[in-house]
């Protein structure tokens, strides 16, 4: 007996309660198979947070992000990624070359990728750009939002202080929403007192470094601050970065 299709009605009946129950969960999964860096962060993320990575340039908060992207997507999250380093052929280049393919969830529209570098090119900065891309409603349509980074969109000097504060307000908003907001800054870019506004407001806070460990330089992540973990996490976790493999967590401890 051939199966009869099941009527439209009932697959929209079925769709809304299985994205009724993704929205009930409260931690998104960032596991893979390939690292133990879900096992070292507590295997999740929480839903309604602000999560701020901090680090210098060449520390790895972009491919720490790029991880947590990947992962999300697999298990059945949607992203929104914006950059402001790379277009989308340099971005998906970026990503497969460390073996996280992500063109099918660009073409089923689950990933969202905004580039900053081919609109700002060497154009003088627009004054109302941030207004217009924080006001897109389609921006915070997906479950997670990432900015890499954050801090190229708010070192221009013709953005007052007062705008950066009134974004930081705007997005604590959204995350009440079940939203996730990543955002990636450079601390030479941004002044103290505003860093410390950035630092206090976050749910999570993470510093990617690179130290001298048994005369390997290493990359490591700190976890300052982590609200509402899923499970048990590290408060520093080494990794360095592989072709092909991606962030690869180191196994020998480290203090």
């Amino acid at each position: 007996m051939v199966q009869q299709p099941r009527p439209l009605l009932a697959c929209k009946m079925a769709d809304r309660r299985e994205q009724e129950s993704f929205n009930d969960v409260k931690h998104l999964n960032i596991k893979l198979q390939r690292d133990e860096l879900a096992m070292n962060l507590g295997g999740g993320l929480p839903r309604n947070s602000l999560i701020l990575i901090e680090g210098k340039d060449g520390s790895g908060k972009s491919i720490f992000v790029q991880r947590l992207a990947y992962a999300l997507l697999l298990h059945e999250a949607t992203v929104t990624y914006i950059s402001t380093e790379l277009n989308t052929i340099s971005f998906i280049e970026q990503m497969e070359s460390v073996d996280y393919d992500i063109k099918k969830y660009l073409l089923h529209d689950k990933l969202l990728f905004i580039p900053m570098f081919p609109l700002l090119g060497k154009t003088e900065f627009d004054q109302n750009f941030l207004d217009r891309l924080l006001l897109n409603p389609k921006l915070f349509e997906n479950d997670i939002i990432i900015f890499d980074t954050l801090s190229f969109l708010l070192v221009q000097n013709n953005i007052p202080q007062s705008k950066t504060f009134a974004v930081i307000n705007f997005l604590k908003k959204a995350v009440t929403l079940g939203k996730i907001i990543i955002f990636n800054v450079d601390p030479d870019h941004l002044n103290e007192q505003f860093l410390t506004l950035l630092r206090s407001v976050s749910d999570s806070f993470f510093t990617m470094q690179i130290k001298d460990f048994a005369g390997t330089m290493v990359r490591v992540i700190s976890v300052n601050r982590f609200k509402r973990p899923m499970g048990p996490f590290q408060n520093k976790i080494p990794f360095r970065i592989e072709p092909g493999k991606g962030l690869v967590i180191e196994i020998a401890s480290f203090d």
